[in-house]
């Protein structure tokens, strides 16, 4: 092919990248089996047997610089003329990119047939990388009495026998036993710094009602004003969960009881999860 024809090409597609949303990759934890795939779609002039190189570089927690060399000189396959170019990438050897750094896809191909034919670089995808955000309570028979991984009494709990860690099944739990009658109000909250302004979040939380008489506990999830979960009657075991955008580095989460007596209006959280979706 000469440098005209070449030249008369159209635009060489990008690789892109299936896992990622909106130019975003969310790293996840290696399995030994999962990873990214990286595909780039059919060029005018693929062929069989186009020697093709991927390079990946980012930047490392440390400051060092990731550099991996995905494929180096690997040919074209019959399927791939039809198919188009894909390669995947352990989860593993992601592990360590600094939150909010930039991972860049350089793909090559020859495509020039001649003894010394360079290859034609394509167009460069460039994702921006985000550590995933988790933030998961759980209760054990170590457990204090008055803070759970952050999360401490609020008004609606202010009697020492309102919060006691149980005993659950396999595991455990924290009862809340609405013991007076001022059992309405903020259960639980909890200030999260570090927070990354404009990224969403999820809230949630495992809870069943207990006893099950009198009084049905109705609770809701907010974070400052914002309601991110509305009132919503505990009478078996269910998830409470919705999302929240940060507005703030540093922002209070809380869950809520809108039912004042001590006449049941009893439940079990059973775990509490703030994590990126």
């Amino acid at each position: 092919m000469s440098n005209r024809q070449l030249n008369a090409l159209p635009r060489l597609p990008r690789p892109e990248v299936v896992q990622a949303v909106d130019n975003v990759l969310t790293l996840q934890k290696p399995d030994g089996a999962s990873g990214i795939t990286v595909e780039v779609a059919r060029w005018r002039a693929i062929e069989e047997g186009q020697p093709t190189t991927l390079h990946v570089s980012g930047k490392n927690l440390d400051g060092s610089t990731l550099m991996l060399r995905v494929v180096d000189a690997e040919p074209v396959t019959q399927a791939e003329t039809v198919a188009g170019w894909s390669r995947s990438i352990n989860w593993e050897l992601l592990q360590g990119l600094e939150h909010g750094s930039h991972l860049t896809f350089v793909f090559q191909a020859v495509i020039e047939e001649s003894e010394c034919a360079c290859p034609t670089l394509f167009p460069a995808l460039s994702l921006e990388v985000q550590e995933p955000y988790e933030d998961r309570t759980t209760f054990s028979a170590q457990d204090g009495a008055d803070n759970w991984n952050g999360w401490m009494k609020g008004e609606a709990a202010a009697d020492p026998r309102d919060l006691t860690v149980k005993k659950d099944g396999d595991g455990y739990s924290l009862f809340h036993y609405s013991v007076t009658e001022h059992s309405n109000g903020v259960v639980l909250n909890k200030s999260f710094a570090n927070l990354e302004v404009g990224r969403t979040y999820s809230f949630g939380l495992s809870v069943r009602r207990w006893m099950g008489v009198h009084a049905v506990p109705v609770l809701s999830l907010n974070c400052a004003t914002q309601v991110i979960v509305p009132e919503t009657r505990i009478t078996s075991s269910v998830r409470l969960e919705g999302t929240f955008t940060a507005c703030s580095s540093q922002m209070e989460l809380q869950i809520i009881s809108h039912v004042a007596t001590g006449i049941g209006n009893d439940y079990i959280i059973s775990e509490i999860l703030v994590k990126s979706p």
